[in-house]
């Protein structure tokens, strides 16, 4: 039996990097880019929310939070849940990987509330299928912290006349406290009814008190860095001795039949130490494609905590690259001009062209949000202008066959 993964953290700084890396809209070097489109979104976004940032600052502006939100507040809580490889291979092979996303995010929503797990995204690209979950930390009531002081407060003075006891806030207050949720309590409560969950594909919890703990992914490929040069210094090693045991095999050839015997054990053991040689040099090479992209992208993400502005522009560029624009008129629709287009454009959600004529494309601004854009074609978002023209093919091709009724609800959140 494996083990089932769970694992909580608050982000530190800008959130904007890890909804590139949910969202995919800047692949890891560890993803498979043929295997991306299987990802799926679990949870469905309010009417007019198109991303997992902007899903929670929709939560903690519809919360009712009254207090003011300070700049360095966790906003939201990285949920991972995912298993043994080997296990969440297993499950996926028997055809059982629905069932288990839909007992997953059952288990997030009555953990959490639903309302605040905005954001959930099944990872298929990568090597073990895994679910990155977002939780708003949204609780009722006074702080914890503060409940503890002032009836240790009242308790002391609750012997001395005319003195005023603490009066309890209402338990109904709304606050965004994501150290409430973060105890030592909850932390082992969540892992152990999270295992419980699991306990019907074969997971198990981990065990109690270990030692283990979860390192981040660039200090995972710090460390592999590290390793990595290790090796270089192990193949040096091995190049010498190579070259030593090919000296002692000319030596050995000179000497011809005295050593016959020799010579072909020394024959042999040169050949194994090749392919030993060989096989840590594929891997050193391998490594090294691996940390090197990934070293880019913690600078990519450092851009765009700096200047939010840029993850937008990078949104628009690719949207309008799948469309089939070239990069100069790209740079024409970014300084503001409107530009005519004839032909055809491709849209990725429904894989298929669709024919235009003169039709007008341009950039506007979000109102209310001076860094969100949304591309129009004849004074219509082409998102929408998309999902239009794809029924109108639908209604062409095929206006004999009657509409299935709606698929039933299987429990997911919306």
């Amino acid at each position: 039996m494996g083990f089932a993964v769970l694992h909580i953290q608050k982000p530190k700084g800008n959130d904007s990097g890890t909804t590139a890396h949910i969202e995919r809209t800047v692949s890891p070097a560890n993803a498979d880019k043929e295997r991306t489109p299987l990802n799926e979104n679990l949870i469905e976004y309010p009417d007019g929310i198109e991303t997992r940032t902007q899903a929670i600052q929709h939560r903690i502006e519809t919360a009712g939070i009254k207090r003011k939100i300070s700049h360095n507040q966790v906003r939201a809580l990285q949920v991972m849940l995912s298993g043994t490889p080997e296990d969440m291979h297993r499950i996926q092979a028997a055809g059982k990987l629905d069932e288990w996303c839909d007992d997953n995010i059952k288990w997030l929503q009555d953990t959490f509330g639903k309302e605040n797990v905005v954001s959930a995204v099944l990872h298929l690209d990568e090597k073990t299928p895994h679910i990155h979950a977002t939780v708003v930390p949204i609780v009722t009531g006074e702080r914890r912290k503060a409940v503890k002081k002032k009836e240790q407060e009242n308790k002391q003075e609750q012997d001395k006349p005319n003195k005023k006891q603490y009066r309890k806030k209402p338990d109904d207050t709304v606050r965004l406290c994501a150290d409430d949720i973060m105890t030592r309590e909850n932390l082992e409560y969540f892992q152990d009814s999270y295992s419980e969950a699991m306990n019907k594909y074969g997971l198990q919890r981990g065990i109690r008190g270990s030692d283990a703990r979860h390192i981040s992914t660039p200090q995972y490929y710090r460390d592999l860095y590290a390793k990595n040069e290790d090796l270089k210094e192990d193949i040096e090693q091995l190049q010498d001795q190579k070259q030593e045991v090919y000296d002692s095999v000319r030596d050995l050839y000179d000497r011809k039949d005295e050593a016959r015997d020799k010579f072909l054990d020394m024959h042999d053991y040169v050949r194994n130490k090749e392919k030993e040689i060989s096989g840590i040099e594929s891997r050193l090479q391998q490594l090294k494609q691996e940390y090197e992209p990934y070293k880019a992208q913690e600078d990519i993400n450092l851009l765009f905590s700096v200047f939010p502005q840029l993850n937008e522009r990078l949104r628009i560029a690719q949207l309008c690259k799948g469309i089939g624009l070239a990069v100069d008129t790209i740079k024409q629709l970014f300084k503001g001009e409107p530009i005519t287009v004839n032909g055809k454009l491709h849209s990725t959600e429904h894989d298929r062209d669709f024919a235009v004529q003169d039709a007008k494309l341009q950039l506007f601004k979000e109102k209310g949000d001076i860094h969100r854009l949304r591309l129009n074609i004849d004074g219509q978002n082409i998102i929408d202008w998309f999902k239009q023209k794809f029924q109108e093919v639908k209604q062409t091709v095929r206006p004999h066959i009657k509409p299935a009724p709606p698929k039933q609800n299987k429990g997911r959140g919306v």
